[in-house]
């Protein structure tokens, strides 16, 4: 049993920027990359993708299927008619990928993710251009839309660090975290991050950087724990986690609903855990995946943390 299965709604991921800022290098990486799982893209225009003609299987009109097992639909000007087709699928992806258009504030479009039946919001990616952001952040015409795509995000990539000197990263970063204080700061080039850091993805790892082979910059931590947890407790503890925790994915056991699994998700600062299925005679357990930027993610530290909410040792 997985949180992804367990929960029985698809996770949709929004991934805004102001126009240029690289949000499409972004999702080409994550097209091409052999991460496992089976995504549908939502874009505004196929034209901008730079898919390798070999990995597509089938064109058909406002579709494009990957051999990867990928899909990529256009949303044209009816987002919810783009979902409804997605869930309509033969095979359901695994999850859903919208590239909000560079002047849209990406927490509108997170809505859908909320509300639409059948899907749930996994989280709000957004790309700065660290060249031009803070400038057009100050421009008249378009500070409003770049302040309020900022704010929205849980994960905020400041993306074209090759083009940045050392200190001008480092001021960038500092006023970045001002605009948007909630949000988990991560740096790239060219839009090269792990696809476990964007979408989520859960790791069987104890600790090493399983799934980060060409990422030295993060890892993941692993916790089994075979008792309950109070949940006030447990909520307390992941929000005092520090900023190097980006993600964190499990199945947890209650002791308020010791009947349930509850899954656990948290994208940056947003936290959620909501009842999933019942343990049908299996013996219920709580495993915990924590994703986060190496050396600041301590498991040793996190693993106290979460047996301080728990009410049994650790396994």
């Amino acid at each position: 049993m997985t949180a992804a299965s367990g929960s029985g709604r698809i996770p949709v991921t929004v991934i805004g920027g102001y126009l240029g800022a690289g949000k499409t290098t972004l999702i080409n990486r994550l097209l091409a990359d052999g991460h496992g799982r089976r995504l549908a893209v939502l874009v505004n225009d196929f034209g901008a993708l730079d898919i390798d003609a070999r990995l597509i299987t089938a064109h058909k009109g406002d579709t494009i299927n990957l051999a990867n097992g990928c899909v990529c639909c256009t949303i044209a000007d009816a987002l919810g008619d783009a979902l409804d087709k997605v869930l309509a699928m033969t095979s359901a992806p695994d999850q859903i990928v919208i590239e909000a258009s560079g002047v849209a504030n990406p927490a509108k479009i997170a809505m859908y993710g909320q509300g639409w039946p059948g899907l749930r919001l996994d989280g709000i990616v957004t790309v700065a251009d660290g060249e031009s952001v803070r400038t057009r952040a100050d421009d008249k015409f378009v500070a409003a839309t770049v302040r309020q795509q900022l704010a929205a995000a849980d994960l905020l990539i400041l993306n074209k660090t090759d083009l940045l000197a050392e200190e001008q990263q480092t001021a960038v970063c500092h006023w970045l975290k001002q605009q948007a204080p909630d949000a988990r700061l991560l740096a790239a080039s060219f839009g090269d991050l792990p696809a476990a850091v964007l979408l989520g993805q859960l790791y069987s790892g104890d600790g090493h950087r399983d799934g980060f082979a060409a990422h030295d910059a993060y890892r993941t931590a692993s916790f089994q724990f075979s008792g309950p947890f109070d949940r006030e407790r447990l909520a307390a503890r992941i929000k005092a986690w520090p900023a190097g925790v980006l993600r964190a994915k499990g199945l947890v056991y209650l002791d308020d609903d010791p009947g349930y699994a509850h899954i656990l998700q948290l994208v940056g600062r947003r936290y959620s855990l909501e009842q999933g299925p019942a343990w049908n005679g299996d013996t219920p357990a709580s495993r915990v995946v924590v994703i986060g930027t190496d050396p600041n993610i301590d498991p040793e530290w996190l693993r106290g943390s979460l047996l301080s909410a728990c009410n049994t040792n650790l396994q």
